[in-house]
């Protein structure tokens, strides 16, 4: 905690302590100080000389910060991080510090070790505390020359006592100036295709003690399609955003409390309080909050309230595998509007950017979307001032496969899954490469060759799957055109548009997310003949890779297309392969079946199907194909920049053009 803050610190407990104690009866009332294991006395019996002896732990996990080394945090705050004070002990260097500039704590880890390997006497151990709103939220030992690879938190027996001495390069009195762009929209109105509506919020943020951070905001208008409704009567009036006073506080045994007040999304106001608890490193954390909300807005008419009555919550769990950057949340939830169900939601990080699959099970009804998350620039932020102005760290963005007020959660809220973002054992893993990196020992990253996608927006030949899948963090955006004489909807009247995303979602697993257009086809012309609704279906597709393929060895997948809904480009199958690495005429060859289990629209594989593809130079490959259906051919060929272009004959007779970008995350 900073020095000149502790009775502030204690103040705050105490409104927190408040807070909390309403919401979870019997619950810790008072924070526990960071603990570290007593030191062995000196007359401590040796032990025999034939035991196993562990490793022993830096000497600042044992709770001796050492002597301060204001050299050192000098360097490391020029280098970019905030409140910097380091310790040392022996070999081992304690430092803390803020982090608000590179989106990794592993980079700023690698910072941190390249400052300590350029200093007069280099350290051996780091264990490194970050602060986040001034409250230390993890502490991450590693060796010298090595990428960390554990995370512990306020309350862990082993979680090392802060270093004292003097913070260079201060961040506790700073205000940031953020801009924040929102939008929401709505697809596939008869009359209104396309319903848009964008608004900018000007936030300022402001540190008052450690772990309490004091946000306003203001929504302005910039365009809205959407018309007025009793929920949300000001949408067209500049208007408060969210502007809350928040706190967060460790209680004991690593339980992270939050609260906040103020003025929430939706058009909501009121209070809310949430517990968590971090396990194993954060390979697990169990999660639950409480809000309780009254109705707020400002319409021309003057100020429309109604008391906080309205109670929403969730009680959930989250689980990462270890070396994935990956994420299982499973909540129980009572949502804006009074409904209330379970949702589902697994997330893979795609470097920077997050990308989630939810489903939701809400009184009887099925619900699901995706959820995308991307960092907003710059790369890295601009720190050292007192006055920070630029856009909010990250833009939110939902897709959701209903327009539906079910399943809608609380917004602008407390959230200790964000304090704590990133500051897990799973996502230190897979950022050692950032992390070397920015220490100044790059590793080489393993490299691949860039998978194929068919026309389908999946990897395979032309219209059937391979069975491999894309590699695990990679993902193609592409578009496909189908001619009309092979189009598989409305065959020989419309052409299909096929804009597609293809990703290795987790290893030997690719997630298909795709949209088909059919230009020229309006929705409901039979019942609304002056439609503007040009004809779509947008759908989900996934495949498991059972066997890899190596040389002489086949693979097996088993994959579906068109899982969920109308199904109209239905596919379920099993698909065998195997590949040569004889240069250069590297060969693929498949054979797969299609099943027709489930019930479809359309099944656009039904039986045996099979390809063989061949590499007569490395940036191009040529394939040829039996669909079930027809023959294909195709030439793919690298174009440069990580682009791919595909020429097809459907049939042999109907030339198809697509172009995809590839990019490994």
């Amino acid at each position: 905690m900073a020095q000149g803050g502790r009775g502030r610190g204690r103040r705050a407990g105490a409104v927190l302590a408040c807070i909390v104690g309403c919401a979870f009866p019997g619950s810790a009332s008072a924070a526990a100080a960071p603990a570290g294991a007593t030191p062995a006395p000196a007359n401590a019996p040796a032990a025999p000389a034939n035991a196993k002896v562990a490793a022993a732990a830096p000497a600042a996990l044992r709770g001796v910060p050492g002597v301060p080394d204001s050299a050192l945090a000098i360097e490391i705050a020029r280098d970019g991080l905030e409140g910097v004070a380091v310790a040392r002990n022996g070999a081992t260097a304690s430092v803390a510090y803020e982090n608000r500039r590179y989106r990794q704590p592993a980079v700023a880890l690698g910072h941190v070790a390249l400052q300590g390997r350029a200093s007069d006497d280099p350290p051996r151990d780091f264990v490194a505390i970050e602060r986040r709103l001034g409250l230390p939220v993890a502490a991450m030992p590693f060796r010298a020359g090595e990428a960390p690879d554990q995370v512990l938190y306020p309350g862990d027996p082993a979680f090392p006592a802060s270093p004292g001495g003097r913070r260079w390069g201060a961040s506790e009195r700073s205000v940031d100036f953020f801009l924040r762009p929102l939008l929401s929209y709505e697809l596939g109105r008869i009359y209104d295709p396309v319903l848009l509506r964008f608004e900018l919020a000007p936030e300022v943020r402001y540190n008052l003690w450690p772990g309490a951070r004091a946000v306003a905001s203001v929504v302005i208008p910039v365009r809205n399609d959407f018309a007025v409704d009793e929920k949300h009567p000001d949408v067209n009036n500049i208007r408060p955003g969210v502007s809350t006073v928040e706190q967060y506080l460790w209680l004991r045994w690593s339980l992270l409390a939050s609260g906040c007040a103020g003025i929430f999304d939706g058009n909501r106001y009121g209070a809310s309080a949430g517990l968590a608890r971090p396990i194993a490193g954060g390979l697990v954390q169990l999660d639950a909050q409480a809000d309780i909300t009254g109705y707020l807005a400002f319409p021309d008419s003057g100020i429309s309230y109604s008391s906080p009555e309205h109670w929403t919550g969730f009680a959930g769990f989250s689980v990462r595998p270890f070396n994935i950057p990956a994420s299982l949340r499973i909540r129980a939830q009572r949502f804006l509007y009074g409904d209330h169900g379970l949702e589902v939601q697994v997330e893979r990080s795609l470097g920077d950017v997050d990308l989630a699959l939810f489903a939701q099970r809400i009184e009887g009804e099925n619900l699901g979307g995706v959820r995308l998350s991307l960092p907003l620039p710059p790369f890295d932020r601009g720190v050292g001032s007192p006055v920070r102005v630029g856009l909010t760290e990250r833009f939110d963005i939902d897709y959701r496969d209903e327009v539906s007020n079910l399943g809608i959660p609380l917004g602008g809220v407390a959230s200790r899954e964000d304090l704590l973002r990133n500051l897990d054992t799973s996502t230190l893993r897979v950022n050692r490469y950032r992390h070397m990196q920015a220490a100044g020992t790059p590793m080489e990253k393993p490299s691949h060759p860039v998978e194929p996608v068919s026309l389908t927006g999946m990897t395979g030949m032309i219209n059937t799957p391979w069975c491999g899948v894309m590699p695990d963090g990679d993902i193609e955006l592409g578009y496909n055109m189908i001619p009309k004489e092979a189009a598989y909807d409305n065959r020989n009247q419309h052409r299909n548009d096929v804009y597609y995303a293809a990703i290795g979602f987790l290893p030997h697993i690719e997630v298909g997310l795709r949209w088909t257009v059919i230009p020229g086809l309006k929705s409901f012309q039979d019942i609304a003949p002056d439609s503007k609704l040009t004809d779509s279906d947008r759908m989900v597709s996934g495949r498991i890779e059972v066997l890899k393929p190596r040389p002489g060895r086949p693979g097996l997948a088993l994959g579906i297309e068109d899982a969920t809904g109308t199904r109209r480009f239905h596919s379920e199958y099993a698909v065998a392969g195997i590949e040569s690495p004889t240069w250069p005429l590297q060969a693929r060859l498949s054979l797969g079946y299609a099943f027709t289990a489930l019930t479809a629209t359309r099944y656009t594989l039904e039986g045996a199907f099979g390809a063989v593809a061949v590499r007569p130079w490395r940036a191009s490959e040529v394939a040829l194909e039996h669909d079930s259906e027809k023959v294909n051919a195709l030439l793919r060929f690298g174009v440069g920049l990580g682009f791919q272009a595909r020429m097809a004959l459907l049939d042999l007779r109907y030339p198809s053009v697509g172009i995809g970008w590839s990019h490994g995350l």
